[in-house]
């Protein structure tokens, strides 16, 4: 082993145990690598309830209900999901236009498959908290995806 290398791993050693990576680093980590497979048209959001100006309103307790709304389009999809907090879980309702089949629903943790009906809806429950995004086939064969939102 060369000097160099013995110093990589001796600091690596240090870092371990005097600053330790904080946990939500490896659901980002996780994320980042996972948008490498981005191979179609990255949907723009186009609208989050938690920037609008409807996020100001809270309960009489001070929080939010809990749901959070976003808009996302192309120039042929468009994606309108609603996020829920329950019991530590999130839950997510999806409405698209311009896309049928199946819809992956990504999450740090894992990856989701989950139908969409005629309408247009398709819903995935009891997924972990953290960053989450949608993949989807367009009606014209291209796959759309919308960015990473944490929750």
């Amino acid at each position: 082993m060369t000097n160099g290398e013995m110093l990589i791993e001796r600091l690596r050693r240090i870092a371990e145990i005097v600053d330790d990576p904080p946990p939500s680093s490896d659901q980002a980590a996780r994320a980042a690598l996972a948008s490498r497979r981005l191979d179609g048209e990255l949907a723009e959001l186009m609208m989050d309830s938690d920037l609008s100006q409807a996020a100001l309103v809270r309960g009489p307790d001070g929080t939010d209900d809990g749901v959070r709304l976003l808009s996302f389009e192309t120039s042929s999809v468009s994606v309108e999901l609603q996020i829920e907090q329950q019991q530590g879980r999130l839950s997510l309702r999806g409405l698209v236009t311009g896309a049928s089949g199946e819809a992956v629903v990504e999450t740090a943790a894992e990856s989701r498959t989950v139908p969409i009906d005629a309408e247009g809806w398709f819903v995935a429950g009891d997924l972990p908290r953290g960053a989450v995004r949608v993949r989807l086939p367009a009606l014209d064969g291209t796959t759309v995806t919308t960015s990473w939102v944490s929750v």
